[in-house]
């Protein structure tokens, strides 16, 4: 009898393990993102607060966590792709990486930001701007730059700095809006240009606020909100956007296609979240972000959108042609080779 109870117990824990091994949902997800890092960490934080689930996370820039996803493709390590453009997501789409995944939260999003194709889901929006070192400005006696055309100043030879659109998504965001400003041909033409007042790519979006903040160089590209982030830490930047136009980014999240079977309830819980009021209160409250939620309303400190000249941004085509346009910026323009990490 006691061989036969032993033999039971042995079948039982045999049948039971590949279950748990396979089956059964954990209470973490793992995720990539281009998020600063302390806005990340506040809302990883936030999360677990709220739902008893953690997060493991590694941040990249935009671009690096797509060439990632790639290489990982038959084999993905996360759950979740969060952080990015539609540009960015729709190319990431189009390469075979991500998953469909429509929130029950997605109501609170306007239908004119929502995917088509029910695989990314938009979480907020931010704008490009430029921010200039003001202590700079005095020395040199020039005003902040208010167009693209003004960047072209020669006075600011060697003191301006952007991320490259090859691997940051703010950088391919400033890039992309500015050809859809100027057309193509002639918006390559401008960044050739441009190119000779660049004193250094970097390999993230929010670096070039920091070096202008630190007088490193003088203008700095990028997103808004960490420009206002770097002023907030008492850099001496002011914030200016360009008159002819300027692009926006609907910064999404996305399900990994492929990612760990065990986190899947997790990671839906998590975009979830992402469009819950405590995350759309804390993105705009905390971080400057224009909420996707009709729900809440803009930060006063921030400038109403309405009262930007913002272009007509061509999401789904700056992301189908966003392989190719890196491309012809790494043949015509600057590599990315030695970007400033």
């Amino acid at each position: 009898m006691k061989r036969v109870l032993a033999l039971m117990m042995c079948l039982a824990l045999l049948t039971a393990l590949p279950v748990a091994a396979s089956g059964e949902q954990i209470k973490s997800v793992s995720i990539y993102t281009c998020y600063v890092e302390a806005e990340a960490l506040e809302m990883f934080e936030q999360f677990t607060k709220d739902t008893g689930i953690k997060v493991n996370y590694v941040r990249l820039g935009a671009g690096e966590i797509v060439t990632r996803l790639e290489a990982e493709k038959e084999n993905p390590q996360v759950s979740i792709f969060m952080g990015g453009s539609v540009d960015t997501h729709t190319s990431a789409m189009n390469k075979g990486l991500l998953d469909n995944y429509v929130s029950p939260m997605i109501d609170v999003v306007d239908e004119r930001w929502k995917d088509p194709n029910q695989v990314w889901t938009p979480v907020s929006m931010i704008v490009t701007a430029f921010a200039s070192n003001t202590e700079y400005l005095a020395e040199k006696g020039i005003e902040a730059p208010t167009s693209w055309a003004e960047l072209l100043n020669p006075e600011l030879k060697g003191d301006v700095c952007m991320a490259h659109p090859g691997t940051s998504g703010a950088a391919y965001t400033a890039f992309s809006g500015m050809l859809q400003t100027f057309g193509v041909e002639e918006g390559f033409e401008y960044m050739k240009k441009l190119d000779g007042n660049i004193a250094q790519y970097t390999k993230a979006g929010a670096a070039p606020y920091r070096m202008a903040g630190l007088g490193e160089i003088g203008v700095a590209i990028g997103y808004d909100l960490d420009a206002q982030a770097t002023i907030n830490e008492g850099y001496p930047l002011v914030i200016t956007y360009p008159s002819e136009g300027t692009g926006y980014e609907v910064t999404c999240v996305s399900m990994v296609k492929g990612g760990p079977a065990n986190e899947v309830e997790a990671a839906h819980a998590f975009i979830d979240w992402m469009l819950s009021d405590t995350c759309q209160t804390m993105a705009t409250e905390q971080f400057y972000r224009y909420p996707i939620s009709k729900n809440i309303p803009v930060n006063p400190a921030m400038i109403p959108m309405d009262q930007l000249n913002l272009i007509d941004y061509d999401f789904i085509w700056s992301g189908d042609n966003k392989v190719a346009l890196v491309e012809r910026f790494e043949r015509e323009v600057r590599t990315a080779e030695n970007v400033l990490k």
